[in-house]
C-alpha cells in the first residue's frame, strides 16, 4: 500500500510542476515581468529565465511521472522548491508587493500563505526524492511500483 502512496504522491507532483511550466508558457511576457517583480535580475536575463524555467518545470514534472528518471526529476524540483522559496522570504522581507506567477495567476502574493505552501511543496519533493535516493536501483513504474 505504501508503494502504491508513493507512486500517486510522485504522479500528482509531476503533474503538478508541468501543469505550472504549462500555464507559464501560454503567456512568457506575463511571467517576465513576473521574473522582474523580484527585484534580482532584469532585462535581459528576466526574459531569458521566463523562457527557460517554465520548460525545466515541464521536464522535471515529465521526469518525475516517468519513474525511470524520477529522482532526478526529484532532485531538480526540490531545488527548484529551494529556490523559489528563498526567494520569496527574501522578498518578503525586503516588503515587496510582488505577484509571483507561480501557477500563472496574476495576484498579489500572501506571503504567509505562500511560504506555508512553498514549504509543503519543498517538504514533498524532498521525500519523494530521499525515496528514490535510497533504492538501488532506479524507480521504474513500468516495472511496477517503487518499493
Amino acid at each position: 500500500m505504501k508503494n502504491v502512496i508513493w507512486t500517486i504522491v510522485a504522479l500528482l507532483f509531476g503533474a503538478l510542476f508541468i501543469w505550472s511550466g504549462v500555464a507559464k508558457l501560454k503567456d512568457p511576457i506575463s511571467f517576465a515581468d513576473n521574473v522582474r517583480n523580484f527585484q534580482v535580475i532584469g532585462d535581459p536575463i528576466a526574459p531569458a529565465v521566463a523562457l527557460f524555467l517554465p520548460w525545466v518545470e515541464v521536464f522535471a514534472g515529465i521526469a518525475l511521472m516517468s519513474g525511470r528518471f524520477a529522482k532526478g526529476g526529484a532532485f531538480i524540483i526540490t531545488g527548484l522548491m529551494v529556490f523559489f522559496t528563498l526567494l520569496m522570504g527574501i522578498s518578503w522581507i525586503r516588503g515587496l508587493d510582488i505577484t509571483c506567477g507561480c501557477f500563472g495567476d496574476n495576484d498579489i502574493v500572501n506571503y504567509p500563505v505562500k511560504m506555508t505552501q512553498n514549504i509543503i511543496l519543498l517538504a514533498i519533493g524532498f521525500f519523494l526524492w530521499w525515496r528514490f535516493e535510497t533504492k538501488r536501483e532506479p524507480a521504474s513504474m513500468a516495472s511496477g511500483p517503487v518499493t
